[in-house]
């Protein structure tokens, strides 16, 4: 079978270069948009894979269409071969009428039977017609060869991959991984005996494409760090399960230095989870007060920055917040996204806060969203490691420092999201302080 490639600045026309080439008997395997056309030449931007089967010896060479057989009736009788002799009919008998009405079938025996243990010697198996092999053997290259075509059209240019690669890339993807990305994790796993080693390697694969922030350790001096992103991704409950959370900030004493006070009731909000916290907490409403709020919070070491919910579009509310946040110069900017945002929703909101020296990913909303294969699109297309996860609204509770390992556990395990037998030890205790600390007070 001969395979060739066609590219042509349109469909028709590179159909029309196969139907030249190669005439009516192509078969198109392929065709495709390049959406690289640099390595193709000028104005080339479709490209056509097609086959030509090989047709049997006694039909090569002639592309003459087949003469109807009644269109000479003299050649026709002259070139049909002699019949063999048959055997004379049998005399007509009438049919034999059963007690229901019904005629039944008459059981005549068969001319010259075969008795057992013996063979009929006039009986010769038919001769294979002139080139019915090789068209057999034609049809099954064609067969292996659209298999090859079909499996690189889905996966790409990929080695051939088990039905587990199969099932694990159904599995990615319905996840919300995207096919590439997906391929290119499967193509580093290789065929295992058990269905755990296979599971184990394919967790590793999917760590290794999760960067993660290193904890942060106690820091000499004021540490200040921003919470950023659009609104209603929970920045301010983060903000409450950083204080108060084991896995959280590490500080002695922290404050709250809020940007958010335009929106409705944002004050009011912000005050009483202060006062819950019994935390400091400075508003800042214009520009010029920065320095007299940093003096009044000179006595913590921590130092949490809300800042209101700003979508891409919202330039004037984007401009104040920079500002802000280049006047402080914070150690780390965290930008909170929803884990059930779209991928290209998360990179468009993430855009604006790179020139305010964003460095770290910030992942809520783990449990609202129906897959989280998808993380790893958006590590490998924003560059920032993640900082923390969020899996639901509970404070102090629901908090976990990134770990690699633990979110690509959560992506193959939905349901373990949340599950951490130290982490529940830690908050008991935790617990426990905090109620010690208020019957004290």
């Amino acid at each position: 079978m001969d395979i060739r490639t066609y590219t042509g600045a349109s469909l028709v026309e590179t159909l029309g270069q196969v139907k030249a080439e190669l005439g009516e008997e192509a078969v198109i395997l392929s065709s495709r948009r390049v959406e690289d056309a640099a390595h193709l030449p000028p104005g080339h931007q479709v490209e056509v894979v097609a086959a030509l089967p090989v047709l049997p010896s006694s039909r090569r060479g002639s592309s003459r269409p087949m003469e109807s057989p009644t269109a000479n009736p003299q050649a026709s009788m002259v070139e049909r071969p002699a019949t063999p002799p048959r055997h004379e009919p049998r005399p007509w008998m009438p049919p034999r009428i059963g007690r229901d009405g019904r005629p039944v079938p008459s059981l005549q025996p068969e001319e010259n039977p075969v008795r057992m243990g013996e063979t009929r010697s006039d009986a010769s198996p038919p001769a294979p017609e002139p080139g019915l092999t090789e068209l057999k053997g034609e049809l099954a290259e064609l067969r292996r060869a659209l298999r090859d075509v079909g499996s690189m059209a889905r996966h790409g240019s990929h080695k051939a991959w088990s039905p587990r690669h199969e099932e694990s890339l159904r599995l990615l993807c319905g996840r919300g991984m995207g096919r590439p990305t997906a391929c290119s994790v499967l193509d580093e796993l290789e065929e295992e005996g058990s269905a755990r080693s296979w599971d184990q390697s394919l967790e590793a694969a999917l760590a290794r494409r999760l960067p993660c922030a290193p904890a942060d350790g106690q820091v000499e001096g004021q540490r200040v760090e921003a919470l950023v992103g659009p609104t209603g991704v929970g920045k301010t409950t983060l903000l409450a399960k950083l204080l108060l959370n084991i896995q959280g900030m590490p500080h002695r004493r922290a404050g709250i230095l809020s940007l958010d006070t335009k929106r409705v009731a944002a004050v009011d909000q912000i005050r009483r989870l202060a006062g819950i916290l019994r935390t400091p907490l400075e508003l800042l409403y214009r520009p010029g007060e920065l320095g007299h709020a940093m003096d009044r919070l000179a006595g913590c070491d921590l130092i949490l920055v809300d800042t209101p919910g700003t979508g891409p579009r919202e330039r004037l509310a984007l401009e104040r917040v920079r500002s802000f946040l280049k006047e402080l110069k914070p150690r780390h900017v965290h930008v909170a996204l929803p884990a059930s945002m779209r991928l290209e929703d998360q990179l468009a909101a993430l855009g604006p806060w790179r020139q305010a020296g964003a460095d770290r990913l910030v992942i809520t909303k783990l449990d609202e969203a129906t897959g989280l294969t998808g993380l790893v699109d958006l590590a490998a297309q924003a560059g920032l490691p993640f900082s923390y996860l969020a899996t639901g609204q509970h404070i102090p509770d629901d908090l976990f420092r990134a770990e690699a390992q633990l979110l690509a556990r959560w992506m193959l395990k939905p349901d373990s999201l949340g599950q951490d037998e130290q982490r529940k030890e830690g908050l008991a205790r935790l617990k426990a302080l905090i109620t010690e600390a208020r019957q004290e007070a």
